[in-house]
Parts: C-alpha cells; structure tokens; sequence
C-alpha cells in the first residue's frame, strides 16, 4: 500500500519503480525469522543521543518493510514522528525528499545495499553507510541531510534485518544541489559524487596519503603554511590539495569540510 503523500511525489510516483526498488532492496530472508528486539534495551540511550547531537533516530526493519523506531527530540525535520511508524511509513519519508536529490538519494541507497550485501556477515555489522541530499521540513523549506545507517541484527544467513539510522542538519556544510556516497569498515573507505548532469553515481577516487595527511593538519587547525612546513611542499601545493579535498566532499568551506569528513570516517 503507498501512502497518498507517497503518490504525490514529483517524480518517485510510478508503481512499477515502487515495486523494482524494493525487490532490489529485499533480500531472501527466512519466513521463520524473528527478531528479539534487543534494540528496545537502548531506548534510553537513544533518547540522550537524539537530544545531545540534535539527530533524527530511526530503525527500519526489512522484514516488515517499517520503521519501528522513529524519534526527533530536536524535532529537526518538523514531520510527525508518529508518520513514519505507520504501515506506510518509510513511504512517508521517501514522499518528503526533495526532488531535486530524490534520484539520487534511491540510487545512493541501492548502491549501499550492493556494497553491503557484498560483505561477510562480520563486516556488515561494521559498515558505516552515510549519503546526503535534500529532505523537506514540515510546512515549508528543505534541509541538506545526512544520513548515516548501520545493521544492528542480521539473519542466520546473514542477511540485514534491523538497520539503525542518525541523520543529521548539515546544511551549514555542503553545497547545494549536491549529493554524496561513503561506505566505510575497518581498512576501507569508497566515495561516490552523484551526476546531477547525466543523472548517474559517479566513484569518487579515494584520498592520496597526501590528502589524508592534509586533511588530518586541517582538522588540527594547522595553516596552509604550516603544513607546507611540515611536509617540505609549498603553500600552493597545499592549497591544490584543499581545493580537490573541498571539491571531493562538496563541501562549502574547509571548516566544514573537516567536520563533514569527521562525521562520515575520511578523519
């Protein structure tokens, strides 16, 4: 069933595309699958992080196809919680992404899932999945989001079943009209820049040693010329590197350049 804020979706509104995104993100789980919910033992400790560092929280078990968590203690989105634990609620939520990014944000999130399906068991349950894009507030205007997903509870196949999601304001930090990929675990980072010309997920090359090296300077508030110095390079050099850094991670600035690669592992 699609809820009617669904259906009004500009441009996520066909029935058939419904259908294939959801197959693509379903994976072969077993009928006799039942989750013990050992997530409600930290419902406390949600609470706290939803309020301290002003995140939406949600839960979505694939199972269900629903949200069985939802909480905005900072009421960041200005949607009803309530809405998104209903029996259409993930729809409810997929009708409020802008349509500019809305493309974006579904293939971003079918890419996610290739990658994590690609993983063994042991490393799915260490895959930090962020990507962002537009999301419409309650009443009227956007917010550039972040989510970040994690799986907190797998089948004995090994398939996801429980997915934790933190999203997050960062409008203060990226472009416009920009959206990006990031799949971390142990040992491996991959980027992706959405086309927004040819409407395709383009992979972003990972950062040289030189940039992670960079970077990590940035962060410690360290000047372009004291960086040179570090490194025996000019401060042009430096530069060049903060530019692509900056182009990289669509970023509006190098501060919030540093706290958006915080945020996702690039730091």
């Amino acid at each position: 069933m699609i809820s009617k804020d669904f259906e009004q979706s500009s441009i996520y509104n066909d029935a058939e595309k419904i259908d294939r995104y959801w197959k693509n993100l379903q994976p072969h789980l077993q009928a006799d699958f039942v989750s013990k919910e050992k997530w409600k033992k930290s419902i406390n400790f949600l609470e706290q992080v939803s309020f301290q560092n002003s995140v939406i929280v949600l839960i979505w078990n694939v199972l269900l196809k629903r949200y069985v968590f939802a909480l905005d203690k900072r009421n960041i989105c200005g949607q009803p919680m309530e809405a998104y634990l209903g029996e259409n609620g993930v729809d409810f939520s997929i009708s409020k992404m802008h349509p500019l990014t809305m493309d974006a944000n579904l293939i971003m999130q079918q890419k996610s899932f290739e990658v994590f399906n690609s993983l063994s068991s042991q490393d799915k349950l260490k895959l930090v999945i962020s990507f962002d894009g537009l999301y419409k507030m309650g009443g009227s205007g956007s917010f550039h989001f972040l989510q970040q997903a994690i799986c907190i509870e797998l089948d004995s196949n090994g398939n996801g079943i429980l997915f934790l999601s933190y999203i997050h304001d960062i409008s203060h930090l990226k472009k416009n009209n920009t959206a990006n990929l990031v799949t971390s675990y142990p040992g491996q980072i991959c980027m992706w820049n959405y086309n927004f010309g040819n409407k395709t997920l383009e992979t972003t090359a990972s950062l040289s040693r030189q940039e992670k090296t960079i970077l990590g300077f940035l962060s410690k508030g360290k000047s372009s010329k004291e960086i040179a110095d570090e490194l025996f390079i000019s401060p042009l050099t430096v530069d060049t590197h903060r530019r692509k850094l900056l182009k990289k991670t669509n970023c509006i600035d190098t501060t919030g350049m540093i706290t958006y690669s915080k945020l996702v592992g690039l730091i």
